[in-house]
């Protein structure tokens, strides 16, 4: 039998699998590890799954049992944890590791080599065939062609990508057939001398050229987003691309391609003119070269990342090139000025470059406009009647949707003060009056770009760290912090550091130049921040640190150690001025939010330039806040604290009784409100956290048993410490109010919080039991996707869930959602403050919500739950 061109074609497929699979299970490989080690994902665990078995599959189909039969094992181990519902537990974790040692095994290394090693020689030379009437073959037996697109769904280039069948046997001078690795290195920069082949049919978002191990891992990852992905091995299939109808939005040139950047140039810049979107280039060098790295951006890359960075710094500068929902919408330009032959002329420029533009004439009904038409950019005048641009920027910074808005100045004025007071008081450029055309597009585009492009990137990676962010990534985690500790005082605080006399520094070393000087100042912080610290430029002249794991009095001690140290340094822009800075400091206890945190970290600041001294404390000014465990000793005797309430809406259907969140309160002499995030620090110092939490709940029985008495049943969630458990409940005084009150045992549900469990999980277990037993329900609050992998966890007996906030945004939700219903829980969704996480948590699955987009916590439990379903 005479070996036919499907023997050829599946020899040569197995010839590739088998070049590829010793790379492709040296990640697949290091990544099970790493999850093993530090602590399963079930997205990650999903997708090794898969991969395993579909490398078995194969392995299967090309005759290679050494291979396939390992690999079969390890996606077994994996398979029951597929569905989410529940994470490998210890024994599971030997059986997976048990599976790792197997396909890590020397003899199977080596039969990898020698089945590659024997594919290599059977492609270099043609195939022997048999006899053609019958009689026994000595060639290769037929194969099955994997399914189309199976290469690349393993990380790997397709060979068959935009080749016609006839085409598909790489031959040498002679027509004899050579190993397609051969070739492909050869044409990364020669182009086969036939004619292109047309693109593919479903034209890619993600266009990757090269071979790069980095290319693989970078291409699973935007298919797991739903990204159609094409990895090609030759310029000409990138250029065929950049031509076609449907142009990718993304390129990405490996570290050993980067030599076809001149040939890419050209085509990349007439496609960016000819294409309906925007078309960006990214380039993975191979080492941290600055000569190469301006190669690139001169070749049109938008960002040049060496390799070394790592997977995750990679995708965090790729990602926001493909966010095109936001970045291919019209721009939105609220045109602020009262001469409206002036704002017509800016509105009719702008619309015609494409932009979205509303004018306002009246200055005060800017702010009215704002949440109207939500604006990308503000083009304001500075001299206008009611109030000018500085005061109205002013009223705008002080809302917190558009704090982050680029304001740019457009005026006549030619007071070089009057600018820079623009500039100071919350703008971000100054454009002159007269103004042509292109300019004004060029300057409003620019700021849209970079204002878009802040709010989809993450960290950005600075000298191997990803301390220095954007405002919005560190408000983010200000906001988590905070959210994350419900019911406890936070921990951590904020540095608020401005250099001194801004003013003169500006004005020496020019807008561009001090612009710079911050950036360099901001890096040399960022250089000397602890792990999970980050910092953000903030107006003008100042940088703001976040730092999760230092007090106020720690973070003092940091920022009085800059200064003694700044005058010693010479920044690149200031070389011979020796500089000097101030700083505010706030604990996370001095707010309930990140605005009124700031608030306090400014007010600190104020009064270090007022007295003089390079560092003030917030505590320390706030004489009140030191009181603050006299004034709740006080408060228990006296039976002065109170209780606010907040609805828990179910998602769907009514709930047995209206359920609502007990929050302590305490109002001090001032009138101040302080919320439990900021008494119980104090209470705890003070040794008063068994009295506090015995008041919560006598104070939350008394109002059941007035309710019940109404004929208005509801059930109440009371936040309890678990460190004072056995002290709460010792002297028997707390139980026999709960047997006096005669209530449903279903009233009151007492909520932990999950971080102070760690650790005691067993302990937790027992005591959880207890209350059961007394016909109380329990609730976990703060559980993560973490939270179902510690030991221990699923041995709780728990009635209800409550989940941490950002949930919500990382997309786990809907698994610790599935494991809080499979072991019969209700979930509850808390701080949710806007209609997007509603909508997250809701296609989660949650049950209850609970936070001010539904109700702000008050003092009244009047929430219409038949009328206000979530």
């Amino acid at each position: 039998m005479r070996v036919t061109e499907q023997q050829i074609r599946s020899e040569e497929l197995k010839g590739a699998f088998l070049r590829h699979l010793p790379q492709r299970m040296k990640i697949l490989l290091r990544r099970a590890e790493r999850q093993r080690r530090e602590g399963w994902d079930v997205n990650a665990l999903y997708l090794l799954e898969t991969e395993f078995a579909r490398l078995a599959e194969a392995a299967g189909r090309y005759g290679l049992p050494e291979q396939a039969a390992p690999l079969q094992a390890l996606a077994e181990s994996l398979q029951p944890f597929v569905p989410g519902t529940t994470l490998p537990d210890a024994a599971a974790n030997d059986a997976i590791a048990q599976a790792l040692e197997a396909l890590q095994a020397p003899m199977g290394q080596a039969a990898m080599l020698e089945f590659a090693a024997r594919a290599e020689a059977g492609l270099a030379a043609p195939l022997r065939t048999g006899e053609a009437d019958g009689g026994s073959s000595v060639g290769y037996a037929q194969m099955e062609t994997p399914p189309p697109g199976y290469w690349r769904e393993l990380g790997i280039a397709d060979l068959e990508l935009n080749r016609p069948a006839a085409a598909a046997v790489i031959t040498d001078s002679a027509g004899m057939p050579v190993p397609a690795a051969a070739a492909a290195d050869a044409a990364i920069i020669a182009a086969p001398e036939s004619a292109p082949a047309a693109p593919p049919a479903a034209a890619p978002q993600v266009l990757l050229l090269g071979a790069d191990a980095v290319l693989h891992d970078l291409a699973l990852h935007f298919e797991q987003d739903g990204r159609a992905v094409a990895q090609v091995e030759n310029v000409e299939r990138m250029l065929v691309a950049l031509g076609g109808d449907a142009p990718p939005r993304l390129l990405v040139v490996g570290a050993r391609a980067l030599v076809v950047l001149p040939l890419l140039a050209p085509a990349l810049r007439h496609a960016r003119v000819e294409a309906g979107h925007r078309i960006a280039l990214l380039a993975i060098l191979e080492h941290d070269d600055l000569g190469a790295r301006l190669d690139a951006l001169r070749a049109g890359a938008d960002h040049a990342l060496p390799r070394t960075l790592g997977l995750h710094a990679l995708l965090a500068q790729a990602e926001p090139l493909l966010k095109d929902e936001i970045g291919d919408a019209p721009y939105r330009v609220l045109v602020v000025d009262d001469d409206a032959a002036q704002a017509a002329f800016a509105e009719t420029v702008l619309r015609r470059a494409g932009m979205l533009t509303r004018t306002v004439v009246e200055p005060l009904a800017t702010l009215d406009e704002l949440e109207r038409f939500l604006p990308d950019l503000i083009l304001m005048d500075i001299n206008m009647p009611g109030a000018d641009g500085l005061e109205l920027t002013a009223l705008i910074r002080e809302r917190e949707a558009f704090v982050s808005t680029p304001i740019v100045f457009l005026s006549g004025d030619p007071d070089a003060d009057r600018q820079y007071a623009a500039l100071d008081a919350g703008g971000d450029d100054f454009i002159a009056k007269p103004v042509r055309p292109k300019h004004l597009i060029a300057a409003v585009s620019n700021r849209v770009r970079r204002a878009r492009a802040a709010m989809q990137r993450g960290p950005r990676v600075i000298n191997g760290s990803e301390a220095l962010v954007d405002r919005n990534v560190l408000f983010d985690r200000i906001a988590r912090q905070l959210a994350a500790r419900t019911g406890v005082a936070p921990g951590g605080g904020l540095l608020l550091v401005e250099l001194s006399d801004a003013p003169r520094l500006r004005e020496r070393l020019g807008l561009g130049g001090f612009d710079r000087l911050l950036q360099q100042f901001a890096m040399w912080v960022a250089e000397q921040t602890l792990p999970r610290e980050v910092l953000a430029p903030f107006g003008p002249s100042a940088i703001l640190l976040f730092a999760p794991q230092r007090d106020e009095a720690a973070l003092a001690a940091f920022a009085e150690d800059l200064a003694a140290r700044i005058g010693q340094e010479r920044f690149e822009m200031a070389r011979a001025v020796p500089l000097a800075l101030s700083a505010g400091v706030c604990g996370m206890g001095a707010g309930a939010d990140p605005m009124a945190l700031l608030g306090a970290c400014e007010r600190a600041l104020e009064t270090a330039r007022r007295q003089g001294v390079n560092v003030a404390r917030h505590g320390a000014q706030a004489p009140g806040q030191h009181a603050l465990a006299a004034q709740l000793r006080s408060a228990l005797a006296e039976d002065t604290l109170s209780l606010a309430f907040q609805p828990l809406v179910p998602i769907a259907g009514m709930a047995a009784a209206p359920r609502y969140q007990a929050l302590l309160r305490l109002r001090d002499v001032r009138g101040s409100e302080h919320a439990a995030a900021a008494l119980l620090p104090e209470a705890a110092a003070a040794g008063l956290l068994p009295a506090l939490d015995v008041w919560v709940l006598k104070r939350a029985l008394a109002v059941l048993a007035a309710r019940r008495k109404l004929g208005t049943p509801l059930i109440l969630f009371v936040s309890q410490s678990f460190e004072v458990f056995e002290e709460v409940w010792r002297d028997g005084r707390l139980a026999q109010a709960l047997a006096a009150a005669e209530l449903p045992a279903s009233s009151l549900v007492l909520e932990y919080r999950c971080e102070a469990l760690l650790g005691n999980y067993p302990d937790a277990a027992r005591r959880f039991a207890d209350l059961h037993q007394r016909g109380l329900a329990v609730a976990l609050a703060g559980v993560s996707a973490l939270t179902l992998a510690q030991p221990g966890f699923n041995d709780l007996p728990l009635d209800f869930i409550k989940l941490t906030p950002e949930l919500a945004r990382d997309g786990q939700a809907r698994a610790v959602v599935a494991a809080g219903h499979a072991r019969g829980a209700l979930v509850i969704a808390p701080r949710v403050h806007d209609a997007s996480t509603a909508a997250a948590f809701y296609a989660a699955g949650a049950d209850l919500l609970q936070g001010n987009f539904v109700q702000e916590a008050g003092v009244q439990l009047d929430y219409d739950f038949v009328g206000n379903p979530a």
